[in-house]
């Protein structure tokens, strides 16, 4: 199967949801953070110096642009939050059908100012080849909506990649769902999962 790379989403005021992950489903991946924090640590890059909410924008835009240079020689890359819990086990099996042009996630229309507008769920994860990488790195750029998700996928539909959906990605826990603990395992994403108890027992439903 092919390898992912991992890259979530966090913040220095965070470290205890990066515990979570970090100990769970990232435990053993080619996993690295992108934060605000000083990026001691190998596994963490800083793409920005705040921490607020409405910093996460700016983060997304600068981990595109820090991987224009870098990480060349990785192909499949997932994006998520640092309260997302990813099966790593189907992402894999799932990225083996996945074309190199296009980007995989949920697709929700949540944004008030563009109802029509569809874009990945950021919390939910969103999948990239390289090739789409190299095209969104190139281009990408602030849409000061202040929502990161909103934003990539703004920036996708004026680079041309089609952005395509899939029920294994959530936006939410799997209750919100009505999905019970045997079906979690055929399923990739569960998003709003803040605790390490929550995300350790979703990891070993999976393993």
């Amino acid at each position: 199967m092919k390898k992912i790379t991992y890259f979530v989403m966090t913040s220095k005021i965070y470290l205890d949801r990066q515990r979570n992950v970090s100990e769970t489903w990232g435990k053993n991946q080619d996993l690295f953070f992108y934060s605000d924090d000083d990026g001691k640590d190998e596994k963490t890059i800083k793409v920005t110096d705040k921490s607020d909410y409405w910093s996460l924008e700016e983060k997304h835009i600068n981990i595109f642009k820090y991987l224009k240079n870098n990480f060349l020689d990785k192909e499949w890359f997932f994006f998520c939050d640092d309260d997302t819990f990813v099966n790593t086990k189907k992402l894999e099996e799932f990225v083996v059908g996945c074309d190199t042009k296009s980007a995989y996630g949920f697709l929700i229309n949540c944004w008030p100012k563009m109802k029509d507008l569809f874009y990945h769920s950021g919390g939910g994860g969103v999948l990239l080849h390289r090739e789409v990488l190299n095209v969104l790195c190139e281009k990408i750029h602030h849409k000061n909506t202040m929502f990161a998700d909103v934003t990539l996928g703004l920036n996708l539909i004026e680079c041309g990649i089609k952005m395509k959906t899939d029920e294994m990605f959530h936006s939410e826990p799997p209750l919100s769902y009505n999905i019970n603990q045997n079906e979690i395992k055929n399923n990739i994403t569960f998003h709003h999962i803040k605790n390490f108890n929550e995300m350790n027992e979703l990891n070993n439903f999976c393993n």
